[in-house]
């Protein structure tokens, strides 16, 4: 018998193997209420197993590149993530406000209290980002979007049937990381101000006829299905329309691009922060795309 060498496995194989940390959340742990829960569904949506509030995400970034993603700064993202990590087993009690039915999903909006409010109470917090940034909770979902379109309905909740729930629905959970497998490395490309390729997008910056021209570019999705590509664009674009992404200077816009346009998002920004490279405004979408996952 011949003993045929094993193939070496590449360094990024090992990489995607190990659990990197993914989001800090209050896992519902209340037999008492998870039925009544439960009863609220609809045709074609499908309930969620883990009936979680998400407290902060992290992705398996940087601190930098998370605190980017949370629209925080890298010390009030430090300051969050060691408040949780000493909340790490804890029992915590969550309130349910009120639940939101809309066609594609149906969740719930919750209030923290105690310690666990605390810990993920924003130092600046801005009216509008408030409150899409609401803590909930999804009961189900349809496939075909992405969970955090809750945060946009929060934001904009006039498509959606809300029924308060008074007096509040009380609910026990524990507060613990959420951890995966890491995801494989991007292939780099040659280094080029005015092209960002990361694990998701492609981004690439228009040329200006002149520094009176407004900046513009264009979002390419790497892979996916046409229904997948559509609906990623349809909820990034959505995104940054409700709770802006990257400095307030930048002034982002985007839409989904036309059939006949290149790539799957049209990107333009301000004038005053014309001198971002492709490679900056990439990094923002990116993040936020991610943080939609």
């Amino acid at each position: 018998q011949v003993l045929l060498p094993k193939p070496l496995l590449p360094h990024w194989f090992f990489i995607a193997m190990a659990a990197v940390p993914l989001f800090w959340k209050v896992s519902v742990q209340d037999p008492g209420q998870l039925a009544w829960l439960r009863d609220w569904t609809a045709p074609g949506l499908i309930p969620v197993d883990d009936l979680h509030v998400t407290l902060l995400y992290l992705g398996g970034r940087t601190a930098g590149e998370a605190a980017i993603a949370n629209d925080l700064s890298e010390e009030e993202y430090l300051r969050m993530s060691e408040a949780l990590q000493r909340l790490d087993g804890s029992e915590v009690t969550l309130s349910v406000t009120a639940v939101l039915k809309h066609p594609e999903m149906i969740f719930a909006r919750v209030e923290l209290s105690g310690d666990v409010a605390s810990a993920v109470a924003r130092v600046e917090f801005p009216g509008d980002v408030a409150s899409a940034r609401a803590p909930h909770l999804t009961l189900c979902r349809s496939p075909a979007v992405r969970p955090k379109l809750a945060i946009s309905l929060l934001g904009d909740p006039r498509s959606c049937e809300v029924h308060e729930v008074s007096p509040p629905i009380v609910l026990r959970g524990v507060v613990g990381l959420e951890t995966g497998p890491a995801e494989r490395p991007a292939k780099k490309e040659v280094a080029d101000p005015t092209v960002f390729v990361g694990s998701f997008l492609r981004v690439e910056t228009n040329a200006r006829a002149s520094r009176q021209t407004e900046p513009s570019g264009y979002a390419t999705f790497l892979a996916g299905t046409e229904e997948e590509i559509q609906a990623w664009a349809t909820c990034l674009a959505a995104s940054v329309k409700a709770q802006p992404a990257g400095p307030a200077s930048l002034k982002l816009k985007t839409r989904v691009q036309a059939p006949d346009k290149p790539g799957h998002i049209y990107l333009k920004w301000g004038a005053t922060a014309s001198d971002l490279a492709g490679q900056e405004i990439g990094a923002i979408l990116e993040a936020r795309h991610q943080e939609l996952l």
